[in-house]
């Protein structure tokens, strides 16, 4: 099976690294040690080269001269590219966002075409860029229409856009070698640092007032706004620690010995780096958006009203004293996260794509 993904971000990439690239990722290698040619198509960014890693070839298109003109760029050079080449595969999976559309769907009369959903902003794509943002809220709502095939991460995801003929299949994470738990003397925020979509905002203005350390990993485009943030108040200062990018050995040791992991999302799609705390047994804080909600529900964490930085607080100090509920949590925050790895997402996902191949 020939695959083509068109996917704007790659675990590299500087401005953005998040959930999507890694889910492709993780499952193409798997599926290349079958025998499967994945050819994975992304935007293109600072020092990115094409070639080939774990048997997927790269491909990398667009500018890399700053984050806006990477993400339109790579939209009109994907789409052409599509256009030229679509006839070489059997497979093509578009990844979505209102940005950069590549209409795949123009070819699903003639190939296997299906387009990958994670989360959907809704609204506040227009709280965020006002009447700027309305072209983009206008095509969130009428893109996934168009396909006759798409894969969400989560039920809730699915919902939210209300289409038919939508396939679950969420993600998934390689499980850790050890299970020990230790109790931590911080929390942490892993992911992407983009202070709205992840509500980095909130979370600084509710642990300000707050005795107790927040260390804050990973990369993206706010990355410099963060530090200026955590530098310009005294209290932040004191509180907060910014590590930066951060590699998968370290990233393991930061959530091994976290009390706890805090996701204040304002929109998301089933969040990789939950279930990654998970399985190493530490509970979960998230915003009480739908896409999280089966946190609450299993029993391995608890949530606060989404954009409420007081009551997020409120939620951090009570989670910070109990520890005989955060024992609890962790148990069962263990036993959750084992039904999802990587291998078994790689062959749901394999046996979805073969059984729509066109004869």
């Amino acid at each position: 099976m020939k695959i083509l993904h068109l996917i704007y971000d790659h675990v590299d990439n500087p401005w953005v690294g998040g959930g999507g690239a890694v889910r492709a990722f993780e499952i193409y290698r798997r599926l290349a040690k079958k025998g499967h040619e994945i050819t994975v198509v992304s935007g293109a960014f600072p020092n990115c080269r094409d070639g080939n890693v774990e048997g997927i070839e790269f491909k990398f298109l667009g500018t890399p001269r700053n984050y806006y003109l990477s993400v339109f760029s790579y939209a009109l050079s994907a789409a052409s590219f599509l256009k030229e080449n679509f006839s070489d595969y059997d497979v093509i999976v578009e990844d979505f966002a209102p940005w950069n559309p590549v209409c795949s769907y123009r070819f699903q009369d003639r190939k296997a075409v299906f387009l990958q959903l994670h989360h959907k902003e809704g609204m506040e794509i227009l709280k965020r860029y006002l009447i700027l943002g309305l072209p983009f809220y206008i095509l969130e709502k009428t893109y996934p229409r168009k396909f006759h095939r798409v894969i969400s991460v989560s039920e809730a995801t699915a919902r939210k856009f209300k289409l038919r003929n939508t396939y679950i299949i969420p993600n998934g994470i390689n499980l850790p070698k050890s299970s020990q738990v230790f109790k931590g003397d911080y929390i942490l925020y892993l992911g992407r640092i983009d202070f709205h979509n992840k509500g980095l905002d909130l979370l600084l203005e509710a642990v300000r007032n707050l005795d107790v350390k927040l260390y804050i990993a990973g990369r993206g485009k706010d990355s410099k706004l963060l530090q200026k943030k955590i530098h310009g108040d005294t209290l932040l200062s004191k509180r907060v620690k910014y590590l930066g990018f951060v590699s998968e050995e370290e990233k393991s040791r930061l959530i091994e010995n976290c009390r706890f992991l805090v996701l204040p999302s304002r929109y998301e799609g089933q969040g990789i780096v939950v279930l990654e705390a998970a399985a190493r047994g530490k509970p979960v804080l998230v915003s009480n958006i739908e896409e999280l909600d089966y946190v609450v529900k299993n029993g391995f964490g608890v949530s606060f009203e989404k954009t409420n930085p007081a009551d997020l607080r409120e939620k951090i100090k009570f989670l910070w004293e109990r520890e005989d509920l955060l024992r609890e949590l962790s148990h069962k925050a263990s036993k959750y996260a084992k039904k999802f790895t990587w291998d078994r997402i790689a062959d749901k996902y394999e046996k979805l794509l073969l059984s729509h191949l066109q004869t």
